[in-house]
């Protein structure tokens, strides 16, 4: 995260990056893609998804997996599963531990419905559960392997 990320205080969030929309929601199409037909093309747009969602994917919205930190985290999740590459389970690490940082806590909005499985903590704790086994981890409800 190098200062282009949606929680700088000069930038607008980039909407591509939510979950439920480009980037962060697409990728689960691309993966399944990948899955189904082994093109290695679907495989390098997930990866591109990914890069994005690392730059971008810090959102004010609050700590959700619907245009929340850890809808944004279970993208690299995913991807770790793809790949057992370590370097997206970091990233997905690393998404968690902004949760629970003072900034996060202070600037994050408060969710509409703070205790439902998409907005709220109810999703979140799903992903920091998933954390504790990333070789099965899956989005709630919406398992592509």
């Amino acid at each position: 995260m190098d200062g282009r990320s949606a929680w700088s205080p000069h930038k607008r969030p980039c909407f591509s990056t939510f979950p439920c929309f480009l980037s962060a929601g697409v990728v689960y199409l691309l993966a399944k893609a990948y899955l189904v037909w082994k093109d290695e093309k679907y495989l390098q747009a997930c990866l591109k998804c990914g890069e994005l969602t690392w730059e971008k994917g810090l959102l004010k919205k609050g700590p959700g997996i619907c245009h929340g930190v850890a809808g944004s985290g279970y993208v690299f999740l995913l991807l770790y599963r793809l790949t057992s590459d370590d370097k997206h389970l970091h990233r997905a690490l690393k998404f968690a531990e902004f949760m629970f940082t003072e900034e996060f806590k202070l600037r994050a909005r408060r969710p509409d419905t703070p205790y439902s499985l998409y907005e709220g903590t109810a999703g979140t704790v799903c992903f920091l559960a998933d954390l504790l086994r990333p070789q099965k981890a899956e989005f709630p409800f919406f398992d592509v392997f």
